[in-house]
């Protein structure tokens, strides 16, 4: 299939972005310090996406492909308010709700201590039949965002995308957590595109590029070799 015009930029663009995450920094391999995950999993490789904000000219590059991917993918005048799951992926939600001229809602992990309905869980305005894209820097398996989208789902609003920087694209739960809530995701980029970049630039050499190839093909496998035998941080 001859791949269509938005296909060869979409490509382009998560190449694009890759790039701009490994040059600004983003992309850490330590191999001394693994970064743990949420989920349980070790990896050689950080990423600390919120560096990219740092740096003005790259930021409105990648947030102008982000719009041209809302827009395309979901659609220019469908939405009526973006929301910010709490968390490295609020910045990315303001930029993305000031050049769309929608409201901005801010989603809790948790509810405040004594309140759990809903309700408390959103800070701003939202409306029954509104239709809300949750944004977030990162998703790795879906679940947690999952979490972010329920309170909008009981607050009668419309949640059918989920819009991310960063996906790391090598975990098969994420669409078990996202599809029974009819959710779709929209990724700029993957730890696929990311290696791509760092073997045509020669950014990292070949030892870094063997670990990280094992980690993105088997992560459990490579965390049950790796697990206790490093230090780790947190992922950021």
């Amino acid at each position: 299939m001859i791949p269509d015009a938005w296909d060869i930029e979409l490509r382009e663009g998560a190449i694009g972005v890759a790039r701009h995450l490994i040059e600004t920094g983003c992309v850490r391999y330590d191999p001394d310090h693994l970064c743990r995950h949420g989920s349980g999993l070790v990896s050689p490789v950080h990423l600390e996406g919120r560096r990219l904000l740092s740096y003005p000219a790259v930021r409105d590059e990648v947030l102008d492909f982000a719009l041209r991917m809302i827009g395309q993918e979901i659609g220019d005048g469908e939405l009526n308010a973006i929301a910010a799951a709490e968390g490295a992926g609020v910045p990315w939600a303001a930029l993305i709700a000031d050049r769309m001229g929608l409201p901005l809602v801010f989603v809790r992990k948790e509810a405040p201590e004594g309140e759990q309905e809903y309700k408390h869980r959103i800070e701003g305005r939202v409306e029954p039949g509104w239709r809300v894209l949750l944004v977030e820097q990162i998703a790795a398996d879906g679940h947690r965002k999952a979490r972010f989208a329920q309170p909008l789902k009981e607050a009668g609003c419309d949640v059918r995308d989920l819009f991310v920087l960063f996906q790391y694209g090598i975990f098969d739960e994420i669409q078990e957590h996202l599809a029974p809530l009819g959710i779709t995701m929209h990724a700029l980029a993957t730890w696929w595109d990311v290696l791509e970049v760092a073997n045509r630039g020669h950014y990292l050499d070949g030892q870094a590029q063997g670990e990280i190839h094992a980690f993105l093909h088997d992560p459990k496998r490579w965390t049950a070799e790796h697990r206790g035998s490093r230090k780790s941080e947190k992922a950021a």
